[in-house]
């Protein structure tokens, strides 16, 4: 069994990059505001299609179609479908893509509400200083997911902003992470 300190490891390490992902993406649309949501759409777009055939491929040549639990077929045909419509409306991509990204900040923050509140048991101070960062970022995503007609740059900044929010989180839990394991370990213990 993986200790609390791996796993926190393990969730810090693929937060990290998935927040250096997310800087480049806001430094791309703060830089190339036009362009970037017609590239996502193809990208998306092209990438589904490959997707879609891959699994039409993997049903046809192996044993797909012998086993009565495999939808590999429809899903292939699902994801050509959707590759096309990425292609068909990609006017329409900005305002999905728009809530998408703020439904994600959303969930991040929300997340690290309860991380920062289990943080709040080991040093209030800092556990509040989580809190009101998390609490911030909450706010960039719903920014984000109701305000219809916003710039492609300011939802870049906010995006940066997001990062690097949770980047300093992620350093301020890690300084913790001992004390945490600890008070956990205690808790098991009772």
């Amino acid at each position: 069994m993986k200790t609390v300190e791996k796993k926190i490891k393990e969730y810090n390490f693929e937060s990290v990059l998935i927040s250096l992902m997310i800087i480049v993406l806001g430094i791309i649309m703060i830089l190339w505001p036009n362009n970037i949501l017609n590239f996502i759409s193809y990208l998306i777009g092209i990438s589904l299609i490959i997707i879609g055939l891959f699994k039409i491929f993997y049903y046809l040549r192996f044993d797909g179609k012998y086993s009565i639990f495999n939808y590999d077929l429809s899903y292939g045909i699902l994801n050509i479908i959707l590759g096309i419509i990425c292609f068909i409306f990609k006017n329409e991509f900005q305002s999905i893509f728009r809530i998408a990204i703020g439904l994600i900040v959303m969930y991040e923050g929300i997340i690290s509400i309860s991380l920062a509140h289990k943080v709040c048991y080991i040093n209030k101070k800092i556990g509040a200083i989580s809190i009101l960062l998390s609490i911030l970022m909450v706010l960039c995503g719903g920014f984000v997911v109701l305000t219809k007609g916003i710039i492609v740059r300011t939802i870049g900044y906010i995006l940066i902003c997001f990062a690097i929010i949770n980047i300093i989180e992620i350093i301020i839990f890690n300084s913790n992470v001992k004390k945490i394991e600890k008070y956990i370990s205690g808790l098991k213990l009772k």
